[in-house]
C-alpha cells in the first residue's frame, strides 16, 4: 500500500474535494452536476468512506477506474481489507454490522475484487492547486500538535499495509472523531498544522462544512442527510480571504 500520493496543479480543469460518499453514488453525480463537473477536465478527491450504508457500493469498482475520481482509505474501505485478510468470521460479521451488510453474500472470489481495487488506496493526499497554495486530505484527524513533514516521512517509512494503523499517527487518520467539536476547537486553541497551506478531513458528521485553524472538516453525513460535502478548493480560499 502506497501511503501518501501527490498530485500536480490541474491546469486544464478545476478540482474539487468531497466528503464521505457511502455508497451514495447517485447523489454525488447530481451535486457534480449541479457545479458543472466536466470529466474531460476536471477532478475529484475523495476523503475516503467511499462504501457502506449505502445501496450503490457495489459501484465502487468502477469509480476508482475512472480517470478524474481519486480517493485516500477510509475506515470503512479499511474494514473491507481486513475483512477479506482476515480467517476470522467475527471482524466479517463486524464489518457488515457498521455497513458492509451489502458484501454479505459475496463469495471470496468476488471479494477480492474490491480488495484489489481498495488495497492500494493511500492514506493522505497531497494536492498541489494552481495558485500555488499545497493541501492535505486525511479522512479522519491529525494531532493537534502536527506539522505535515512528519506525517510525510512517517507515511513514507510505512510500507506494509498489516501495519497500516500500528501508531498514533495513523490509527488517528483513520479512527479519530471529535477534534473539531474539542473545547480546544471551541476556543480557538488549535494550532494550524504546519508546513501545509491546509488541510481537509472526513469522518466526522456534522450539519455544515467547519473549518477549525486550517483543518476543514467536511463529512455532511450522506447516507442520513443526503448531502455529500463538496467545495472547490481555489474558491474556499477565496472565501477565507473575505472573512
Amino acid at each position: 500500500m502506497t501511503k501518501l500520493y501527490e498530485f500536480n496543479p490541474n491546469k486544464e480543469g478545476n478540482d474539487f474535494i468531497c466528503s464521505d460518499i457511502h455508497g451514495h453514488f447517485s447523489l454525488l453525480e447530481k451535486q457534480l452536476k449541479s457545479i458543472g463537473f466536466d470529466a474531460a477536465k476536471d477532478r475529484l478527491f475523495c476523503l475516503g468512506d467511499l462504501i457502506d450504508r449505502g445501496d450503490e457500493s457495489n459501484l465502487i469498482i468502477e469509480y476508482l477506474s475512472k480517470p478524474w475520481f481519486h480517493s485516500i482509505l477510509g475506515n470503512h474501505e479499511l474494514m473491507l481489507i481486513d475483512a477479506f485478510e482476515s480467517d476470522s468470521s467475527h471482524v466479517r460479521t463486524q464489518w457488515s454490522f457498521w455497513g458492509g451488510d451489502w458484501a454479505e453474500d459475496f463469495d471470496d472470489e468476488t471479494l477480492e475484487r474490491y480488495y484489489e481495487a481498495l488495497v492500494s488506496l493511500p492514506m493522505a493526499i497531497e494536492l498541489n492547486l494552481t495558485d500555488g497554495k499545497k493541501v492535505g486530505l486525511v479522512h479522519a484527524e491529525l494531532p493537534e500538535i502536527c506539522d505535515w513533514i512528519c506525517v510525510k516521512s512517517i507515511l513514507s517509512c510505512k510500507d506494509k499495509r498489516d501495519n497500516v494503523t500500528n501508531t498514533p499517527l495513523t490509527y488517528g487518520m483513520l479512527w479519530n472523531k471529535n477534534q473539531v467539536r474539542s473545547p480546544e476547537a471551541v476556543h480557538g486553541l488549535i494550532p494550524p498544522v504546519e508546513n501545509i497551506d491546509h488541510v481537509f478531513h472526513g469522518h466526522t458528521i456534522l450539519n455544515e462544512i467547519t473549518t477549525v485553524s486550517n483543518r476543514t472538516f467536511m463529512d455532511l453525513g450522506s447516507y442520513e442527510s443526503g448531502l455529500i460535502g463538496l467545495i472547490s478548493p481555489i474558491k474556499f480560499f477565496g472565501e477565507l480571504h473575505k472573512l
